[in-house]
């Protein structure tokens, strides 16, 4: 049998460069969904006065701080490189009438709410309706800044086919807000939203099982928390599928010949499919398994999993759409 070496290597090639926005994009999109997970968690705990669902809120909240400066620390390395390469997007980044500016503003809000959220939790215990508004002003910041990522992405890329060199527009920064993006914008941003959930109770198993030793809440509690982040990661990653289907149909219509003529492109996409068939069946058992714990290696390795499918998805993607353009 003829194994076709040189369309694996491209593959591999693609997926390999794509592997660092991969990476930066899950701890982004983690650290947006994992407030409105823990505040979802902290309401469920109120209104069904069960105190597991507020531990493990919790618990995603601490992750949650630790994600954002990841994020960070990512997006900050990653803005220092490209300015070096780059001179001129320098100006982007501290021009005061830069649509950047918007980004900075929402990353405030998220902490400004987030941090006190964190770090008030024993203290508004009497107080859950204050403490859960922090949460949802954090949670609705970090939406927001999907919102304007998506902005920001649509005016750079806009002014650079304009031009080699786009530059910052000579409008107040604040009139950005006001934009609505076009409907490929809009669904950009909402299978963003559907990711951050999918990545953010992926992650939150992994932090689960590192954290088991330091923050040990007994059998039962791990028994109830990792299905429930297992079924929070599952739902999410199973309509981020269908959405990523939808963006393949949006891009080659009809004519699928392009998905399997091109053979790195549908290798891309069946290793994506593949690695995350494995993370649903990851979390079907561990939902299913009266010990969830038995399966720490396996969730454990599904942010791994995610991220990597996430790397080909998106290798497959620009190939699929470099071949019909």
């Amino acid at each position: 049998m003829n194994i076709p070496m040189e369309p694996i290597r491209l593959t591999a090639m693609m997926s390999t460069q794509m592997l660092p926005k991969a990476l930066v994009d899950f701890a982004t999109l983690a650290a947006i969904g994992a407030p409105v997970m823990a505040v979802i968690l902290e309401v469920t705990a109120k209104a069904r006065k069960k105190v597991f669902y507020d531990k493990l809120a919790q618990q995603v909240m601490a992750m949650t701080l630790v994600l954002y400066l990841l994020f960070i620390l990512c997006l900050g390395s990653a803005a220092a490189f490209f300015c070096r390469q780059i001179p001129w997007l320098k100006d982007w980044f501290i021009n005061p009438a830069s649509p950047m500016m918007m980004f900075y503003i929402t990353l405030g809000i998220a902490l400004a709410g987030l941090v006190p959220y964190k770090f008030s939790w024993k203290k508004l215990k009497k107080k859950k309706a204050l403490h859960i508004l922090l949460g949802s002003i954090g949670a609705i910041g970090g939406i927001a800044t999907i919102h304007v990522a998506t902005v920001i992405m649509q005016k750079f890329f806009t002014l650079q086919m304009q031009g080699a060199t786009p530059v910052v527009p000579d409008i107040p920064f604040y009139t950005h807000f006001q934009t609505v993006p076009g409907k490929a914008g809009l669904c950009l941003a909402g299978i963003y939203l559907i990711m951050s959930m999918a990545f953010a109770a992926s992650a939150s198993g992994l932090y689960l099982v590192l954290r088991r030793n330091k923050d040990d809440f007994g059998r039962d509690y791990y028994k109830f928390s990792l299905p429930v982040v297992s079924r929070w990661a599952l739902l999410p990653t199973l309509a981020q599928s269908a959405a990523s289907a939808g963006v393949i149909y949006y891009i080659c219509g009809l004519n699928i010949t392009p998905l399997y003529s091109n053979i790195p492109v549908a290798i891309s996409f069946g290793v994506s499919l593949l690695l995350t068939l494995i993370c649903c069946a990851i979390w079907i058992v561990a939902m299913r398994s009266e010990t969830p714990m038995r399966h720490k290696i396996g969730l454990g390795l599904t942010p791994l999993l995610a991220v990597l499918a996430h790397a080909t998805l998106m290798a497959g993607t620009m190939n699929l759409y470099l071949s019909i353009s």
